[in-house]
């Protein structure tokens, strides 16, 4: 038999143990210099001059009864059939320069509410967006940058005698445009934030909320703690002596993800969306993240 190759010499065991423990060691040692993986890192939310208030574990109150600060029983509500919504009946054409259609709504009270409706024709379930404050055109930029951004907006105005009332009627007409029923937001400035928690707490159509210049109304402690763990974003002003204590005074009461936004001296409600323009940004990145556009 003839041999083509060469034939390594047998090792002794002793000499061959070390030898494999030279060679592992030399694995380990290039173990230790490899580079650390690339960490992906997670979605955060940032904004001008934000900082994310702290993630709070509490228990949510229980034994909570909204009667005395929700109105639930109405016969012409009770004697709809089960999910039966009331669109937006639309009376013109949107003005110049504006995107958004004039609307009438009609309240349980019979009265008619005149908002404005930004909404595509085209059949897609957007997410929605329903805005309620003492005037509907004091919003600026803000509903047609949500509306751009992917969203369907409803801008009603806020009766506050009857407020929780046409919040109902507001949500359900919302949900029979173009929006997804489920992926909405509801956005309240001064008593409509107030409107918005209180309303949201007893209506789980509310994903997440904005709330701009809330009140310390003890109402509003309660509904905090009803509408946990769902997110929540609020903003004021720091020299606002009813607001900013508000926030503190609500955050730690929900259990979910809570945004705080102070600002120096920006005024109240819609105020402070002319007075920082870079809240707008803010607004629509938290709406993005919450519920898609």
């Amino acid at each position: 038999m003839k041999f083509t190759g060469r034939i390594l010499p047998v090792l002794p065991k002793r000499l061959a143990s070390y030898v494999l423990m030279a060679v592992c060691g030399c694995f380990a040692a290039c173990d230790t210099i490899l580079p650390p993986p690339t960490l992906t890192p997670t979605m955060y939310l940032s904004g001008p001059t934000i900082e994310a208030s702290a993630t709070l574990d509490l228990r949510q109150p229980t034994n909570i009864s909204f009667d005395a600060v929700v109105a639930t029983g109405n016969a012409t509500v009770a004697a709809l059939p089960a999910d039966s919504v009331v669109p937006p009946a639309v009376i013109g054409t949107p003005a110049a320069n504006s995107m958004g259609a004039p609307v009438i709504i009609t309240a349980q009270d019979g009265t008619l509410l005149n908002g404005t409706f930004y909404q595509r024709m085209d059949g897609v379930r957007r997410p929605g967006v329903l805005m309620i404050g003492p005037d509907i055109n004091a919003w600026g930029d803000l509903p047609a940058r949500i509306f751009n951004s992917n969203f369907t907006v409803l801008v009603m105005p806020l009766r506050e005698a009857n407020a929780q009332l046409d919040f109902t009627v507001m949500l359900q007409a919302l949900t029979s445009g173009d929006a997804d029923p489920a992926r909405l937001a509801v956005i309240g400035s001064a008593a409509g934030a107030d409107a918005t928690l209180i309303g949201c707490a007893s209506d789980q159509l509310c994903d997440t909320a904005v709330l701009l210049s809330p009140s310390t109304n003890p109402a509003m402690q309660q509904a905090m703690g009803a509408f946990s763990p769902r997110t929540v974003l609020m903003v004021a002003s720091q020299d606002d002596s009813i607001s900013y204590p508000a926030l503190q005074a609500l955050q730690p009461l929900n259990r979910g993800e809570v945004l705080t936004q102070p600002f120096a001296s920006a005024g109240r409600g819609t105020e402070i969306l002319a007075n920082r323009p870079d809240l707008i940004d803010l607004i629509v990145a938290w709406l993005q993240r919450q519920i898609g556009g």
